[in-house]
């Protein structure tokens, strides 16, 4: 970087990467690798799009958002060690690795990232395979920690051991306030995805009010025992708080991610959606196992190649994206027959699958309905 390069964005505005701050130099061309720039042709909120045609900004945009948001909290950090309110010095080592944690987060999602997920567990479950099914943080780590890719060398040349980067992706539980930037109940990805899903869906409820919560920010030994009673070695953390005088702001951030979910992730025609591209990858894959590939794919179609015997590779992984499986949903739908065809065509032309209420389906059968709604 010869010069400051600037995104401009509809959430955070003007986002600047300092071409003399090692960190940003580090992040720019992070961005610009292959395995960052596949985030581009993955949509952030898969088929959403068909209920809220807005709906089609992609993880690569929601990355930089994390990015952005995770230097922010690394300040609010330094801020707090500065003003003796937290004990020790600023880990800058640490920080470092946790703002590039934010930003790879998403590496692993796949295509239509919860329906692919939701498929591959049926399709292990129907193989009857003892394997565990990696997660998209799993494939995330892998794809910081893969030998032949751009993004362990980049951050080799700045001394920065990848396995650090992916242990604290992989990782749930934070360990420390370093680690609550990447995940935590008040993280940079959840404050990047709350406004983005909002604002690209246009959905009216759930505003929040992101610089009167950042203002009230504070760090603090927070304990996370179970039972709360002893202090347990390891129970108590530094990890992120809020002054009293932001708990209103703080409830409407928690409604706001709940009203996303009610009103946007959860939407009976996304769920319905979810489960027609669900049934669609079963169908490819069921077509592997018998060797004989969908009408319209070849044995060397990445959804081929990825759903066959031993076929979840990293290399594999990364070839798929939202273009790859459309254009096979097309090809299926021009060249096949029977329910893939149907199956294709009604992904396609937006034929929606209806939403059945089972208590008024069956008001009196009440172990029927409990059974559907676990189904």
């Amino acid at each position: 970087m010869l010069k400051n390069q600037r995104i401009l964005d509809p959430i955070h505005e003007m986002i600047v990467f300092d071409h003399e701050v090692p960190l940003d130099v580090i992040a720019w061309r992070l961005l610009n690798v292959p395995e960052v720039q596949r985030l581009r042709r993955i949509k952030q909120l898969g088929v959403s799009e068909f209920v809220y045609p807005s709906a089609t900004h992609s993880r690569f945009a929601h990355s930089i958002g994390v990015f952005h948001n995770a230097r922010r909290l690394v300040k609010l950090i330094e801020r707090e060690i500065k003003s003796k309110r937290v004990e020790g010095k600023f880990d800058k080592d640490r920080a470092q690795i946790a703002v590039l944690a934010a930003l790879l987060h998403d590496l692993g999602h796949g295509p239509f990232s919860h329906a692919f997920e939701e498929a591959r567990k049926s399709i292990a479950e129907r193989r009857r395979t003892d394997k565990k099914i990696p997660k998209h943080e799993a494939f995330s780590a892998a794809l910081i920690r893969h030998k032949a890719g751009a993004i362990g060398n980049i951050l080799a040349d700045a001394n920065i051991d990848p396995n650090t980067v992916a242990d604290l992706v992989e990782a749930e539980t934070p360990a420390d306030m370093y680690h609550a930037i990447v995940s935590s109940s008040f993280d940079a990805d959840r404050l990047d995805y709350v406004q983005r899903d909002r604002y690209m869906t246009g959905v009216g409820t759930g505003a929040i009010d992101l610089e009167w919560l950042m203002d009230n920010v504070r760090v603090a030994d927070i304990d996370f025992s179970s039972d709360g009673d002893a202090r347990d070695e390891g129970a108590y953390r530094h990890s992120f708080c809020l002054l009293y005088k932001a708990r209103d702001a703080a409830e409407d951030f928690l409604l706001a991610r709940y009203r996303l979910y009610t009103n946007v992730y959860y939407h009976k025609t996304t769920r319905g959606f979810e489960q027609l591209v669900s049934a669609f990858y079963r169908l490819v894959a069921e077509g592997t196992d018998q060797g004989k590939p969908l009408k319209g794919l070849d044995a060397e179609h990445p959804l081929v190649r990825f759903f066959s015997k031993d076929g979840e590779t990293t290399e594999n992984y990364r070839a798929l994206d939202d273009a790859v499986v459309w254009g096979a949903i097309h090809a299926v739908a021009r060249a096949a027959d029977g329910v893939s065809k149907l199956i294709a065509d009604w992904l396609l032309n937006r034929h929606r699958l209806p939403c059945v209420d089972v208590q008024l389906c069956f008001p009196h059968e009440l172990v029927l309905q409990r059974r559907l709604k676990h189904r």
